[in-house]
């Protein structure tokens, strides 16, 4: 989900439960603080390892995220940031057994959310770094994002009111409810289609698209299915590893290039990862790349897609060394 989601959410969950200002606001303050993870990500950049310091990484699971709560609230609660915070907005923190639990809670909220996403959340990292999700809505869902601005806009509006309106709490969970029935039709329409129950689905930003993938031995095929027309607009075929020539060299390349920490990140990430490989003059090129993401770049402009780091690796092989190209 997106950030405004991820603060609207714990606010009008805990204001419709009646709960204390500095509980609300640790509650809220839980429900953000695992996506400020993009403050840290350009370490990977920088010193690159198969470490998950990515967005949607080590701060998204139940292990971390505690102590992603004790170090939010913990700076929250200060003097001199509350002063800070307080010129804009009523704030009112401290750093408690209640309040961290509150923080704690508004970490659980956001897992949850994002676990209902595409691509999903490594819940149980770093015991297991597989990631969990539902595959429900997409990791942007415009809608819903475009709902959470206005509830925002709505609160702000009503920001001089004694009393919370608590019929913003029933309409926008109802929202949620209407938007997640749409898409769990779509994703059945979508499963439907083809006859292969072994074939992955998951949802595109436009709330009508899906992806299918099928896995066959030696390739993918990937689909797109609109639900509202009920109809698949795109479809391509992928080799698994379409590769110039086969050899001990290509190999070897392979070899190298599966070593670099990009490429074991970009594989935890992708929906599935196919592979061109070429040579020239004895220097290997690779390109590791999703499918599913490739046909929506081909067909269609995805917030998801569009993510850097998302669509496709390169890796350049010469002198039996392997770099990020």
């Amino acid at each position: 989900m997106d950030f405004f989601s991820h603060a609207v959410l714990p606010y009008l969950l805990g204001s419709f439960l009646g709960l204390k200002k500095k509980y609300l606001a640790a509650l809220v303050l839980g429900g953000i603080a695992p996506d400020l993870d993009m403050l840290v990500v350009w370490i990977n950049y920088i010193y690159p390892t198969s470490l998950l310091i990515v967005h949607r990484g080590f701060t998204h699971t139940f292990f971390f995220g505690f102590f992603i709560a004790v170090f939010m609230l913990l700076l929250a609660s200060r003097d001199r940031v509350l002063a800070g915070a307080q010129r804009f907005i009523s704030l009112d923190l401290d750093f408690s057994a209640p309040c961290l639990a509150f923080a704690y809670a508004g970490i659980i909220s956001h897992l949850f959310l994002d676990y209902l996403t595409t691509r999903g959340v490594p819940l149980f990292y770093p015991f297991v770094a597989a990631r969990y999700s539902a595959e429900i809505f997409s990791m942007i869902e415009i809608i819903i994002m475009i709902a959470s601005l206005l509830v925002l806009a709505e609160l702000y509006r009503e920001r001089s009111r004694a009393k919370f309106n608590k019929n913003l709490f029933i309409i926008f969970v109802a929202f949620l409810l209407i938007v997640g029935g749409i898409r769990l039709e779509g994703k059945e329409m979508a499963r439907g289609f083809l006859n292969d129950k072994s074939a992955e689905v998951s949802p595109d930003s436009n709330l009508f698209q899906w992806a299918i993938l099928e896995n066959d031995s030696d390739r993918f095929h990937v689909y797109e299915f609109n639900s509202l027309y009920g109809e698949m607009p795109h479809s391509s075929t992928f080799l698994h590893l379409n590769i110039s020539s086969q050899s001990m060299a290509s190999e070897r390349a392979l070899e190298l290039a599966e070593s670099l920490p990009q490429v074991k990140l970009f594989r935890w990430r992708a929906y599935a990862v196919a592979i061109n490989a070429s040579e020239r003059n004895g220097s290997w090129l690779l390109e590791y790349y999703d499918p599913v993401v490739k046909l929506e770049m081909m067909n269609s402009w995805s917030i998801a897609s569009a993510a850097s780091g998302y669509g496709s690796v390169r890796v350049q092989v010469e002198n039996n060394e392997a770099r990020v190209a």
